[in-house]
């Protein structure tokens, strides 16, 4: 488990999450004296991106239901020397008193959340009274293109139960859909805008051996030849047209960012 979640943090952590982590700040800073929730805190990106922004919040918790999320998590912020709480708890069943958390960060996990509506009440639980909230949640896969150009590779040469892992990626994009459950959740002020961040990786076919070898299809594309696993990896190079120069690539990659109040 911990090995999954190595490689995820070594492959999409620099390229996606990090980028995203840093958006969610730039548009909901955190504060000195902030209780701050790092909710599906994976390998604890936002966490870390709070901790190098320069603020003294009063608390750091991250939450994930992957005990290997949480282990790698702990361990790089032991590293770096951030004092952090780690909880393996599930997003619709926290284990926290009301009114905790100031703050809370969830990027790129709603979509994923099997009882959304429940999940956003307990984090509405766990908020104080104007506590403020930021999300990210990927957009359609027609306006993703690496990710579009990964479901229809793995669709090719894999099949559809791991292009279904790579779709359920984008499996939440109505904007408004997403602001009517955290109205009925109980927030307030929500704004719901379309943003698209332009991302790189210097090295596009050590990211797709990452990506799609190393990732949820890993155990999948680990059963291709080494020849079919090259064609496989050329073709989604190809796919990405445009975003590809040869050797790099950069793509926009576009998700609804939500922010409200409790």
């Amino acid at each position: 488990m911990n090995a999954f979640a190595e490689r995820y943090h070594a492959t999409l952590v620099p390229v996606i999450f990090q980028p995203w982590a840093r958006e969610l700040l730039r548009r909901l800073p955190p504060r000195d004296g902030d209780h701050i929730l790092d909710l599906a805190c994976g390998t604890g990106v936002v966490t870390a991106e709070i901790a190098a922004s320069g603020v003294s919040p009063a608390s750091l918790t991250g939450a994930d239901y992957n005990a290997g999320m949480l282990s790698v998590a702990g361990k790089r912020a032991a590293e770096a020397g951030i004092r952090a709480k780690w909880v393996e708890a599930d997003a619709g069943d926290l284990p926290f008193p009301d009114g905790r958390f100031d703050r809370a960060y969830c990027q790129q996990a709603f979509q994923f959340f099997p009882d959304r509506p429940g999940a956003l009440r307990e984090l509405r639980r766990v908020m104080a009274e104007g506590g403020e909230v930021a999300f990210c949640v990927q957009r359609e896969i027609d306006v993703n293109p690496m990710l579009k150009a990964q479901a229809e590779t793995l669709d090719k040469h894999v099949g559809p139960e791991a292009s279904a892992a790579v779709r359920a990626i984008c499996g939440l994009p109505d904007g408004e859909e997403i602001r009517a459950l955290f109205e009925d959740a109980g927030f307030e002020d929500i704004v719901v805008e379309s943003v698209g961040l332009m991302l790189h990786h210097p090295d596009a076919r050590a990211y797709a051996a990452g990506a799609m070898g190393g990732m949820h299809t890993g155990d999948k594309l680990s059963r291709l030849s080494d020849a079919e696993r090259r064609q496989c990896i050329d073709d989604f190079l190809t796919g990405l047209g445009d975003c590809f120069d040869g050797v790099a690539m950069t793509f926009p990659h576009v998700s609804n960012v939500i922010t409200a109040r409790a």
